[in-house]
């Protein structure tokens, strides 16, 4: 077993790592497939489908330098786009289709505050909002609607905060982020389509390996951003209390059948958050924040990496020293 895998540790909360010793080839990877970042190199939040490790163009944008921000990009099956902008004043969910015209989707769902949308299936969308009438600033729940901007459809009215949605690879489910349980922990809806979806909700991460909760579910760590493999399993963000957020791929029943730890405080001490899965054994992240300042004047630059499963392979995909920040998706303000 490498020192790398034997230096990740367990968390104080009596979390249960089944972590193992970095396997798999020791090749370099391979060339990086068309990739979206998230980017204040021009100023205001664009987004970049980088090729390879030089052409970036903009997505969704016919230029840099209006003050709008456009977030939270998400790679649909037929190659389009689907992003979150606040161009027109408020927060709103885009599609950039491979070809023609960038259009808003959620023009009359008096929904507030969307966003973070992502595929479900081949044609609708999951993604978080505030129901008509309340609060901007009021929890959010889950919805679906079709690519067309048809047929919303609400999948959760849980009192908590619902977000960070993303679709399984069949297309029917759903995992999501919820502080229904006291703290935010990954959440599954197995069917979408159910008459009553929410009814279906079980809470993957968290439990112990007999299924009970793993401690008092009070805020000693905090999961984020999941994101299903095509196998199934589920790459996620979990931040200790007082520390950094690493990355942990937990089986597709929950973190009670299995989980282990992709990142560490060795190699990515800054911590790694927003996974986002490339293909059945490569993952991007986003680090930070570094040293310095980025083009936004925030203190600490954010950079994103990709990473095989095993933990090995660590290949930064943005310039060093560049003087902006690169994210994945931007899920949320930090």
């Amino acid at each position: 077993m490498s020192a790398v895998a034997r230096l990740r540790g367990l968390f104080s909360a009596g979390l249960v790592l089944l972590v193992a010793a970095c396997g798999g080839s020791s090749r370099a990877p391979g060339p990086l497939p068309p990739i979206l970042l998230v980017s204040d190199r021009g100023g205001p939040y664009r987004i970049y489908e980088v090729i390879g490790k030089g052409t970036a163009r903009l997505v969704g944008s016919a230029e840099t330098g209006a003050a709008h921000d456009d977030t939270m990009p998400a790679r649909l099956p037929d190659g389009g786009i689907v992003f979150v902008s606040d161009r027109d004043g408020r927060p709103a969910i885009y599609l950039a289709p491979p070809e023609g015209l960038v259009r808003r989707l959620t023009n009359d769902a008096g929904l507030s505050a969307v966003t973070q949308p992502a595929p479900l299936g081949r044609d609708r969308i999951v993604f978080a909002g505030v129901e008509p009438g309340a609060p901007e600033g009021g929890t959010r729940d889950l919805y679906t609607m079709r690519l067309d901007g048809g047929d919303l459809r609400r999948l959760t009215r849980h009192p908590a905060d619902d977000i960070e949605p993303c679709g399984t690879a069949d297309g029917r489910g759903v995992v999501f982020v919820s502080d229904r349980s006291g703290a935010p922990r990954v959440w599954r809806i197995p069917d979408a389509q159910a008459p009553d979806p929410e009814a279906g909700a079980v809470r993957l991460s968290g439990t112990a390996p007999d299924g009970s909760p793993a401690g008092a579910d009070g805020g000693d760590f905090a999961d984020h951003g999941p994101a299903p493999l095509p196998d199934g399993s589920i790459v996620f963000g979990r931040q200790p209390a007082g520390g950094v957020s690493q990355i942990f791929q937990m089986s597709r029943e929950g973190e009670r059948a299995g989980m282990r730890q992709i990142t560490d405080a060795l190699t990515l001490p800054h911590g790694a958050l927003e996974p986002v899965v490339l293909d059945e054994r490569t993952i991007l992240l986003a680090a930070g924040p570094l040293g310095g300042k980025d083009t936004r004047g925030a203190r600490g630059r954010f950079v994103v990496f990709r990473i095989a499963l095993g933990g090995f392979n660590l290949d930064r995909v943005t310039r060093d020293q560049a003087p902006y920040s690169d994210y994945t998706r931007r899920l949320s303000a930090r």
